[in-house]
């Protein structure tokens, strides 16, 4: 059955949902009637948390509900609807393809690349992944209250667990949501999504993804729903993949634009002022923050091996960790990682280490009726002393008073109001 296309009612804008001043934070958006287009230059989550609607995606229509979850990429554009006479309470948290570049497409061959651009655009309310995810920004919400170095280095962990999460649900929908259902526009938008940094023509989309038709037709599709021509919309993502690779050091313009599509140096200069209205160094310094004036300190994007450490923590903080087990597994030194979180985070990676197993004992706290001992054994901590120890200097209560704390709060919540 062809699915049928909503075209747009004016020119998407960027800038919404996304932006310098907007990354790692915690969006709340009301909204009451129907928005205008918005396509982003990097993509963002947005949980539904009250109300019912639709999400109109490149022209195709998904309705929503509370508990629905959306992952909107760069490549679509997106208008919210509520129903007549509702309001959509809506979550919204940037996905910071700048921080987490690393996280996702290190070694991503071109099909698992295509399977992320290719994800069904809106899931839930249901499912098991659905269910951690509502809990993940649960707690990215009240990390997001506390404005340190370590907080931000855990809401980053807590995205890219939203992204898993994300990804193994729309995988399990393959076959209710498949490509060659699709309506011409979005056919064509994840094609190129997918192909951008390659030579790529009109003509090629064409026989790939629609060989009975014509570049006209396609061109019109794309104009109808997302506002941009073949050429605008080609640039446009591969302008976005090159924003992707700014912050890395050692990486000339020169060799990102090269890497991102693009021929010619000049041509990449000129086709992003035109898009943004500034170099991509000015654009580079308005992103760059040292964390001053509210705004999320940015610096861990600047080092590979420092993103590497992180993620190596994340993924193995259940287990014993020394500075010897992380340097010889990630091909560095200890004065180097010494260095780098001391100089990046204000920090060491024992008090990096200590955050994440001390979120982890959170949440096993929260959701579980575990002995105190059993928690702290399966966060890695070795003993409930240490862990006692530790959660009070980061808490100021006990792991026992912060589990009394919390259920008297859902308590709370339970109680009719009068």
């Amino acid at each position: 059955m062809k699915r049928k296309i909503r075209p747009l009612c004016e020119l998407p804008r960027d800038g919404i949902f996304c932006g310098p001043d907007k990354y790692l934070s915690l969006q709340k958006h009301t909204i009451s009637d129907e928005m205008f287009p918005v396509m982003e230059f990097d993509s963002y989550f947005i949980l539904v948390r009250k109300g019912h609607g639709n999400f109109i995606i490149n022209g195709e229509e998904f309705a929503v509900q509370p508990g629905c979850v959306s992952w909107i990429q760069c490549s679509q554009v997106l208008t919210i609807c509520p129903d007549f006479g509702s309001q959509l309470h809506l979550w919204v948290c940037s996905y910071d393809y700048q921080l987490l570049n690393y996280y996702s497409f290190n070694k991503l061959s071109p099909s698992a690349e295509l399977e992320v651009v290719n994800n069904l655009p809106v899931i839930g309310p249901d499912g098991v992944e659905v269910e951690q995810i509502l809990h993940l920004f649960e707690q990215f919400h009240q990390l997001s209250k506390k404005n340190t170095y370590g907080s931000t280095v855990i809401r980053s962990s807590f995205l890219r667990q939203i992204e898993l999460l994300y990804n193994r649900f729309a995988k399990s929908k393959k076959t209710t949501y498949r490509f060659d259902s699709f309506p011409l526009s979005r056919k064509a938008s994840l094609y190129i999504a997918a192909h951008s940094t390659a030579p790529l023509t009109i003509s090629d989309v064409v026989k790939e993804v629609c060989p009975s038709s014509n570049e006209s037709s396609l061109n019109h599709a794309l104009l109808v729903a997302t506002g941009l021509n073949f050429n605008h919309y080609l640039n446009r993502l591969r302008l976005a993949h090159a924003m992707a690779y700014f912050l890395y050091d050692s990486l000339s313009f020169d060799y990102i634009s090269s890497i991102s599509g693009f021929n010619e140096e000049i041509t990449f200069f000129r086709r992003f002022k035109t898009m943004t209205g500034m170099t991509p160094q000015t654009y580079l310094n308005q992103m760059i923050s040292d964390g001053k004036d509210g705004r999320i300190y940015r610096g861990t994007i600047m080092s590979e091996t420092l993103i590497s450490a992180v993620s190596y923590l994340y993924e193995n903080m259940t287990e014993p960790i020394d500075s010897k087990s992380v340097t010889r597994d990630l091909y560095t030194s200890k004065n180097i990682l010494r260095i780098q979180f001391r100089s990046r985070l204000n920090s060491s990676y024992k008090e990096i280490l200590s955050l994440l197993r001390v979120r982890y004992a959170e949440s096993l706290l929260t959701t579980t009726n575990l002995p105190v001992m059993d928690i702290a054994i399966e966060s890695g901590f070795g003993s409930d002393r240490t862990m006692a120890r530790v959660f009070f200097s980061i808490n100021g209560l006990s792991p026992g008073e912060f589990r009394k704390q919390r259920r008297q709060s859902e308590q709370d919540k339970k109680k009719p109001k009068s």
